[in-house]
């Protein structure tokens, strides 16, 4: 990965995202996508005068032979991201830290050594940061499912899957009214809700979880007091007729300014699925404390290879 294609592939929608900003009126975000489209398609969605769309297409001819990394666009993306946000006055913590996603990645090696892993789905894609940083990580053909109720974020999701080269499908919809199956595996990262009535995440879990294929798993990232809230004994009951709890993975709250989460590990019941009589619990240290954090990795690896028959 080259530090230099980052931040070549970030000055090409920088520009043409501030042109369409102060020219436009557009967003940040929505000139993203613009610059997205213009270089997946070749066309535009607005209409802008000849002086701009030159401007424009000089900024693709400068990138359009360059052979990018897929973790370069995306991390470049990312950068964009922030800054867009920025832009809003949106919190950065609608993006999923990086070392979370390849960490999350890491888990899904290990939990699907043997079995398919061709489907995944995010019912909260967002912009799409935390599932395509595990598709990297994974490095196999899968193709990505999502959804999001902001039709902007839904846009960057779907171009940043196009710009990846990863197959996917990003509907535009509250995610409660979306009905499929089939998913090897489903991944989301809730977001922070103050009101324990109706709590969205455990709305999100028992909406979606039965679209799984058996055995497969279900990996959230959780706010801590998770299991803390009213109705928390209905959402057990609930995902116990289905499957059960495999994991939890406190992560180190040096991750977080505010609202520490856990990695929340769910499976589903299966004619072959064999229900472990203990389940993963990690307490995850800084990744900053390399020989701690190696400790830990230890720890998983050999908790993993002692189940790696009934997983």
């Amino acid at each position: 990965m080259k530090k230099e294609n980052i931040e070549l592939f970030y000055d090409y929608f920088d520009l043409i995202a501030n042109l369409l900003y102060t020219n436009y009126g557009k967003t940040y975000l929505e000139g993203m996508n613009e610059a997205f489209n213009l270089l997946l398609d070749g066309e535009l969605e607005g209409k802008y005068n000849e002086e701009d769309l030159l401007e424009m297409n000089k900024a693709k001819d400068l990138i359009v032979e360059v052979s990018f990394q897929p973790e370069e666009v995306r991390k470049s993306v990312q950068l964009g991201l922030l800054k867009g946000y920025k832009h809003t006055y949106s919190s950065n913590a609608l993006i999923t830290p990086d070392t979370i996603g390849i960490f999350m990645g890491y888990l899904i090696k290990k939990l699907y050594i043997n079995r398919p892993l061709k489907t995944i789905m995010d019912p909260l894609i967002g912009t799409g940061n935390l599932v395509y940083s595990i598709v990297n990580y994974l490095d196999q053909s899968i193709k990505v499912f999502g959804v999001d109720h902001d039709l902007v974020k839904c846009n960057i999701a779907r171009n940043l899957g196009d710009l990846l080269d990863v197959e996917n499908e990003v509907f535009f919809q509250e995610t409660q009214t979306y009905f499929d199956d089939g998913f090897d595996l489903i991944v989301t990262d809730m977001p922070i809700v103050l009101s324990d009535k109706n709590y969205l995440p455990y709305q999100v879990i028992n909406h979606h979880f039965s679209s799984l294929n058996p055995g497969g798993y279900f990996l959230s990232l959780i706010d801590n007091d998770f299991f803390d809230k009213t109705n928390s004994n209905v959402f057990r009951e609930e995902i116990q007729k289905q499957g059960y709890i495999f994991g939890l993975v406190k992560l180190s709250e040096t991750l977080f300014k505010t609202n520490p989460k856990s990695i929340l590990i769910l499976r589903k019941k299966g004619e072959n699925v064999t229900q472990n009589k203990d389940f993963l619990m990690v307490d995850l240290p800084s990744f900053n404390d390399l020989e701690e954090f190696n400790r830990i990795i230890n720890q998983i690896d050999k908790w993993m290879l002692d189940r790696e028959e009934d997983l």
